[in-house]
């Protein structure tokens, strides 16, 4: 049950990875297909983006994971900054109880929403996002190395993905499933389609 948790609380953060690895390094991959890189060095320049844009991400994450926790706990910067303003007390005191309320709403509907990232230390946030980003990215590197556009059927197997990705990802979170998997799905493949054809223009 523990390790079924554990695999539970690691998933979303895992899936926004996914996600960002399959459509970055897809991207990438069309662009430099359309300038007419050679082969071998699209593979090559792909797979250097894909470990320094994940170290990226990961940090990025591991700091946004860290600030979310700094503020959930104690006095947030923006309740420091009512305190130390030169105005009626009364007034002061009533913005820094609004705050306050609004943080425990927040943190409330965090829980109760069962968003599973919030028992993830930034560590372990980090790490859910930068290993699902390489696997996104693997996985584009492997359904490019068999085949590229021109031939759409390349986007078959991302926009599947990326599809149910977006469903269950939205599903995580309490928003409509059905819209995570148009919106995410589609999106991926205008940002394919689009570098493919940005790259032959320049």
């Amino acid at each position: 049950m523990s390790s079924l948790k554990q695999f539970y609380d690691y998933l979303p953060a895992f899936i926004v990875g996914v996600i960002e690895g399959l459509i970055v390094i897809l991207s990438l991959f069309c662009f430099l297909l359309a300038r007419g890189v050679d082969l071998h060095l699209i593979f090559l320049y792909a797979g250097i983006a894909l470990v320094f844009i994940a170290a990226l991400l990961a940090a990025g994450a591991y700091y946004t994971r860290k600030e979310e926790m700094d503020n959930s706990g104690g006095e947030s910067k923006i309740l420091k900054i009512y305190q130390s303003l030169d105005i009626d007390d009364h007034l002061k005191k009533a913005m820094v109880d609004d705050t306050v309320q609004e943080n425990k709403v927040w943190e409330k509907e965090w829980q109760e929403g069962g968003n599973a990232t919030s028992s993830l230390m930034p560590k372990q946030y980090a790490l859910s996002v930068f290993w699902g980003f390489l696997a996104g990215g693997i996985i584009i590197l492997i359904n490019n190395y068999l085949m590229q556009l021109p031939n759409y059927a390349a986007l078959l197997i991302p926009f599947l993905l990326l599809a149910v990705l977006g469903f269950y990802k939205y599903k995580l979170s309490n928003q409509k499933p059905v819209n995570g998997m148009l919106l995410i799905s589609l999106s991926g493949m205008a940002a394919a389609i689009g570098a493919y054809y940005a790259g032959g223009f320049f």
